[in-house]
């Protein structure tokens, strides 16, 4: 990136600042753009502040190629402070200070660079990065880089494909990495998909009818977008959502920064500059999470303020700001929205249509009245028809207010081979994402000896079932509990069904080479998933160690040693679940070839230059004269025996 096109960046972005706030903290100086952290690869595939499930992804995403094994590359000069594995999130990642005081991370790492490794084998942690169970290891020695120094591999450990994930950070604040020169300087268009308007009371009306409207957009013309119905008539107080995202290659990148204007009177807007990580899953209130997508198939965008709202990129973080009330129209006069989205690059797209407020009567038309049990700023507690469930939302527990109600689904039997009912199948409805702390879900049970390899599990549209993570159970009680920021369906399950342990698809061989060898089973379950650190495995009666990654079941065995070594091998292996229960025990023959044995150097013949006259060689003494040929063959020369002795 050229100095004279960073710098015209850095001054769009500072314009935009003035209106949302400063991008930097607080006396902060990029004296200049950091390096491109993924040697040879320029695309970027997931930028910051973009909704994920759960939360606000805090970093940006840059393209691996789908590759492994790509240098990744120190973005400014600094000290590797600290390594990390996690393997349910972000994998293997490296953490550096930066001289300028930034923090960065960088994951999904295949491997370290040997320099970091060298440090990791020195701390009190060694023997979980040998073993690969989770860590998290401050270094005993930091290690300096310089900018554009190799600082590890990129992989896909974690969660997701080959890619890299980056994040910057300071004073427990994340930043958007394109501040930093690590953004397309030229970058693809952006695109408007849809509107949603959503009536805020039981008596609003869109067009007629009160229940949420969604309209398309359709493009004008360079960066222009006009909804498919060019004006909207409404009746009370109105929210709108727009669904809207920036090409890059075949992803679709979240938008920096969106506002809202309601003739020439700006109602509402955000820029993704910064997030609290105590913020990261407030994404709730940004992005409708009951449609939004990872892919962003779509990004669905709030313009309005929701309860709870403190992010620090709002324009208007007060309660109800970007509303629109149609007593605030005037009576036949249509008033234009212009909706305005930036992203990558510079690059702008305007969306408009107009609003008109609707004259007619409808107080003969019957609506649904809006009851609502719990709310933003208060606690509830209530229960189940049978009393065997009991719900409790603490203050905070949802942003805005909400409804819920606890119904048995006595129809509803979970037929899985293996997997013992313990409890009805309770619906916890309706359907409802905008949780802040979320609540506790109390399902009691009868005693009964299978409650040893119980749990609660989430009971998944298709039927099948997905165990909760993080549930406990209280044997005082007498009943389990977890913290949920979900709605859905909840059972009570006793896992009685062994999980399965088999040859990866990999393994088609008796006969393998040395290099690049690797020992690799696959583990599935049916009912409360694969243990990861249950694996009983021996090669050549040898304990091993293995690896397990969730995402697909692949079993890496990397211990003992003598895994690899050439000859005849045997391994044993077996696996139990979360429940207790033990698979059946897999036997794989193989063989690692030897290496080929090295090839013996002939001595080089030298042929003796033909000469038409004989070389006569010259003697100072007899000593040096040279023996004659004897005719016969000579005896070889005695060996004397060395003495052993000292």
């Amino acid at each position: 990136m050229s100095r004279l096109v960073f710098v015209f960046i850095f001054l769009a972005i500072s314009t935009l600042s003035r209106t949302f706030g400063s991008d930097l903290p607080p006396g902060f100086v990029l004296k200049e753009p950091y390096a491109w952290p993924v040697k040879g690869q320029t695309a970027i595939t997931g930028t910051f502040g973009e909704f994920r499930t759960g939360h606000f992804h805090m970093g940006q995403d840059f393209s691996t190629a789908g590759k492994i094994g790509i240098p990744i590359l120190a973005v400014a000069k600094g000290k590797i402070t600290r390594v990390q594995r996690r393997w349910a999130s972000i994998g293997y990642a490296v953490f550096v200070q930066h001289d300028d005081g930034m923090t960065s991370r960088y994951g999904h790492l295949h491997k370290f660079a040997p320099k970091v490794v060298k440090q990791i084998l020195k701390s009190k942690q060694a023997r979980r990065f040998k073993d690969r169970v989770d860590f998290d290891i401050a270094l005993p020695e930091e290690v300096p880089v310089e900018k554009g120094d190799m600082i590890a591999y990129s992989g896909d450990t974690g969660v997701g494909p080959p890619h890299l994930h980056f994040e910057l950070f300071m004073d427990n604040v994340y930043y958007n990495p394109m501040h930093f020169g690590l953004g397309y300087t030229e970058a693809e268009s952006i695109v408007f998909d849809s509107l949603r308007i959503t009536p805020q009371t039981s008596r609003t009306f869109i067009n007629g009818k009160n229940e949420t409207v969604d309209i398309p957009f359709s493009s004008v013309g360079g960066n222009k977008y006009q909804l498919s119905e060019s004006t909207v008539s409404i009746q009370g107080k109105v929210g709108l959502q727009i669904a809207t995202h920036q090409r890059s290659n075949n992803h679709r990148l979240g938008i920096y920064t969106l506002d809202v204007s309601l003739g020439e009177q700006l109602l509402q807007g955000f820029q993704l500059s910064r997030i609290l990580k105590n913020h990261s899953r407030k994404n709730v209130i940004l992005y409708d999470t009951s449609i939004s997508k990872a892919n962003g198939n779509p990004f669905s965008y709030f313009l309005h303020t929701k309860d709870g709202n403190d992010l620090l990129g709002m324009l208007r973080p007060e309660r109800e700001q970007g509303l629109i009330n149609s007593e605030n129209l005037k009576l036949g006069e249509p008033k234009e929205i212009t909706i305005r989205a930036t992203g990558q690059g510079g690059q702008e797209g305007f969306a408009s249509f107009f609003i008109l407020r609707d004259q007619r009567d409808y107080k003969d038309v019957i609506t649904k009245e809006w009851i609502y049990n719990v709310y933003y700023d208060r606690y509830t507690t209530f229960k189940s028809k049978d009393t065997r469930v009991e719900l409790f939302f603490p203050v905070n527990a949802v942003y805005s207010k909400a409804f819920f109600d606890i119904e048995a689904q006595e129809d509803i039997k979970i037929k899985t081979d293996g997997l013992n009912q313990l409890s009805s199948v309770y619906k916890i409805g309706p359907d409802f994402k905008d949780f802040n702390l979320g609540y506790d879900l109390y399902v009691k049970v009868p005693k009964t000896k299978d409650i040893n390899s119980a749990d609660l599990y989430e009971v998944m549209p298709d039927r099948t079932v997905k165990k909760i993570k993080g549930s406990s159970f209280s044997a005082w009680g007498q009943f389990f509990k977890v913290r949920l920021r979900k709605t859905g369906y909840f059972v009570v399950l006793s896992d009685q069904t062994p999980p399965s342990i088999y040859l990866h698809e990999s393994m088609t061989k008796p006969l393998y080479p040395r290099e690049d060898f690797a020992l690799l089973l696959k583990a599935v379950d049916v009912g409360s998933g694969i243990l990861p650190e249950g694996f009983d495995i021996t090669v050549d009666g040898i304990r091993g160690k293995a690896e397990f990654s969730p995402k697909d079941g692949r079993v890496e065995i990397f211990e003992p040693e003598s895994l690899y070594q050439p000859g005849k091998h045997t391994l044993l292996a077996s696996v139990r679940d979360f429940a207790g229960n033990w698979s059946q025990t897999v036997r794989y023959d193989y063989e690692i070839e030897s290496p080929p044995a090295p090839m013996e150097e002939k001595p080089e013949i030298i042929a003796e230059p033909k000469t038409t006259t004989p070389i006569k060689m010259e003697t100072k003494s007899k000593k040096t004269e040279q023996p004659k040929a004897a005719k016969t063959k000579s005896k070889p020369p005695q060996v004397k025996k060395k003495s052993t002795s000292r």
